[in-house]
């Protein structure tokens, strides 16, 4: 553990932070502030705490503790003991990383962190990134070959992804990491060290370590530069974000992609609308080779053929002249149903509704074995007592059910008869009469 005594302040961290906080906090809000026990995390609670009566929010801090190092419980414990005695209420979410992902230690980490995150209950969540970590993740990502919005860096502030409501604030976003710790000296703060900051197999230690000591040597204030660099891409993506927009208006039809709008588009457009769709869905943004074989392959493939392109976590299919993001899935073996009111089905979900007057007929299950199973091929169904009974095949393409769906599927069995099929109904031998007792299925997708 590091310790320091007192001395004059080199900056005048308060104001700036407080600047910062004057142009996005309301009084009332709520910020967490996530504490790693690091100088940079330690200092901004520090700067937080002082401003907080100023400005009229709601201050507490989370600490995740990752389990990997051997130091983590003293981590936590330093955490502790510093909250307690600056009176600021301290939540701990223990995360579990797995050492061995094909994603890297540091990403599997970043994700159990972002994990705890997402569980934060407040308007705001403030990180302590600062300019030289800017000027770090700038490099990084365009090392990775990120395009325009991986070489933007990171925002100020931005909305965190799937929790309506919360948001994320870099209140020293434009500050150094000498300037930092010089405030943490100044301000005779405590801190701890993590070892692993100095292990150079990790890609970002060996950029901070390596590399940008030579670069500062040959560029001095290489780090603001690139720092201004990354805000500069900020602005491109803002507008290729309006951009997409645009073209969105005219190319999404219930949120899907239409190809012969895509296909009107150059090239370059039409990639960034997708990347704009794949944001919006949340989805991980596959590599630029993949986008560019995407766009080829939805606007030259043949009409007649299936288009199906693995973007990582989702499949994106050509279907009816539009575009569908699907999610890798594997349909489960067979089960039985045994008057549950619903049933895991891979990662959707069997509901199993009581009607009166509607839905298949109770009477007519009692006794009987219901089994769910996915498509085998072959089936025949009616649901329509008007018409005879047809291939379970035609009447899912009748009713527009893509390919893909068809065969992840569940069909309700009882004994060798097919009774229900979602999307389409139950047969009509099974139908629920007026005043009777039902059960009334139904496939909630994930």
């Amino acid at each position: 553990m590091a310790s320091t005594r007192n001395s004059s302040p080199s900056v005048d961290l308060a104001a700036r932070t407080s600047d910062c906080l004057g142009q996005f906090v309301q009084p009332g809000d709520r910020l967490v502030a996530a504490l790693s026990g690091g100088a940079d995390s330690v200092l901004l609670l520090h700067v937080l705490r002082k401003l907080s009566r100023a400005h009229g929010f709601h201050l507490s801090a989370l600490h995740v503790n990752h389990g990997i190092s051997q130091n983590a419980g003293r981590w936590q414990s330093f955490c502790e003991r510093l909250c307690e005695a600056w009176g600021i209420r301290l939540d701990v979410k223990q995360g579990v990383v797995e050492r061995r992902s094909v994603e890297g230690l540091e990403a599997a980490a970043r994700r159990v962190r972002y994990a705890a995150f997402a569980e934060v209950d407040a308007e705001w969540l403030v990180l302590a990134h600062h300019l030289t970590d800017q000027a770090e993740t700038l490099l990084f990502n365009l090392l990775r070959g990120a395009g325009v919005g991986g070489a933007a860096a990171m925002p100020i502030v931005r909305a965190f992804p799937g929790c309506s409501g919360l948001r994320v604030l870099r209140p020293l976003l434009g500050v150094s990491r000498e300037e930092i710790e010089a405030c943490v000296r100044s301000e005779g703060l405590s801190w701890i060290e993590d070892e692993s900051n100095a292990d150079v197999r990790y890609s970002r230690n060996f950029l901070r370590h390596r590399i940008f000591p030579l670069l500062r040597e040959r560029f001095p204030g290489c780090d603001t530069v690139l720092a201004r660099a990354a805000a500069h891409f900020a602005e491109g993506d803002v507008l290729l974000s309006q951009l997409a927009e645009i073209d969105a208006r005219n190319a999404l039809r219930e949120g899907r992609i239409q190809v012969a709008e895509l296909c009107g588009l150059d090239e370059a457009r039409a990639r960034n609308l997708l990347r704009h769709v794949l944001k919006r869905a949340g989805i991980a943004m596959p590599d630029s080779a993949r986008l560019h074989e995407a766009v080829r392959q939805v606007c030259h493939a043949a009409v007649d053929r299936q288009v199906c392109i693995d973007l990582g976590q989702c499949v994106l299919h050509r279907y009816q002249g539009g575009l569908w993001l699907a999610p890798k899935y594997t349909a489960p073996v067979a089960m039985d149903w045994r008057g549950e009111d619903s049933l895991d089905w891979g990662r959707d979900t069997l509901r199993f509704d009581r009607t009166r007057g509607g839905g298949i007929g109770m009477e007519r299950l009692e006794g009987m074995a219901v089994r769910i199973l996915p498509r085998r091929g072959g089936e025949r169904f009616q649901p329509n007592v008007r018409r005879p009974r047809r291939e379970l095949k035609k009447l899912l393409q009748e009713h527009g059910v893509p390919p893909w769906q068809r065969e992840i599927m569940p069909l309700l069995w009882c004994g060798e008869e097919l009774v229900w099929v979602p999307g389409i109904g139950i047969d009509c031998a099974w139908q629920c009469l007026a005043g009777e007792a039902g059960l009334q299925p139904s496939w909630e997708q994930a």
